[in-house]
């Protein structure tokens, strides 16, 4: 009876343990989803701490204005479409006065793509809640991107090595353009710069220009840790 009860416990304890390790390698195999983050090449034109700031102008009134970041969220959040992934989103809350801007977000893109790591994205909000694309490096210069059902077209315009602004040099800028087809009479074209960020917008709608330009920023990089 004794040698009975021995061998009941040994296979309860041998079976316990076999389900332990099933269970790590069900684990193992749900974390297959792949986990697209911001690379810090991308970071270095886009993500920077609370406490950073930029001044811009009006280029026609020359009134003047900052936008400070003044929070941050950093979440992981899923998405099925084109094949299921995790990807990493940074939301980075504003504060202005003149200058409609309440928040701006960088979304992570695939790394394993041809173009590098340039492949993920940042968008402004407006105090509405609309937003504008205005930063998808991955594309080739040139081509036109479709933005959803007929909205319009993205098209990285150029890359310069230096661009001269309100006596200001800055390198390795990215010019943008964002096209409404819905309505033709609507362009924006955005300057971004490496450690500084967006540093000109020109909007044109219905013939009528309205241009911001920075004049000086104070900015804190975010360093990732790979």
């Amino acid at each position: 009876m004794k040698t009975k009860n021995i061998k009941v416990i040994f296979f309860l304890i041998v079976g316990v343990i076999f389900s332990i390790i099933s269970g790590c390698f069900s684990s193992n195999a749900s974390s297959t989803t792949p986990y697209y983050t911001i690379s810090n090449e991308f970071a270095g034109y886009c993500w920077f701490e609370p406490g950073s700031y930029w001044i811009f102008q009006d280029d026609s009134t020359l009134a003047t204005d900052s936008v400070k970041i003044t929070d941050m969220l950093v979440s992981k959040r899923f998405d099925s479409n084109p094949t299921s992934h995790n990807y990493e989103a940074v939301e980075l809350t504003t504060t202005t006065n003149i200058f409609n801007i309440s928040e701006y977000e960088l979304t992570g893109g695939d790394h394993q793509a041809a173009t590098g790591e340039m492949t993920s994205l940042m968008r402004f909000y407006k105090s509405d809640g609309t937003y504008f694309l205005t930063f998808l490096p991955q594309y080739a210069f040139g081509d036109e991107i479709i933005l959803g059902d007929q909205i319009g077209t993205y098209t990285n315009v150029e890359k310069l090595d230096t661009y001269d602004l309100n006596s200001n040099t800055y390198t390795n800028v990215y010019h943008t353009r964002i096209v409404i087809s819905v309505d033709n009479n609507i362009e924006y074209n955005y300057w971004i710069a490496q450690n500084h960020g967006l540093i000109k917008a020109v909007s044109v709608i219905n013939g009528t220009t309205y241009s911001i330009s920075l004049l000086r920023d104070n900015l804190i990089n975010h360093n990732i840790t790979q």
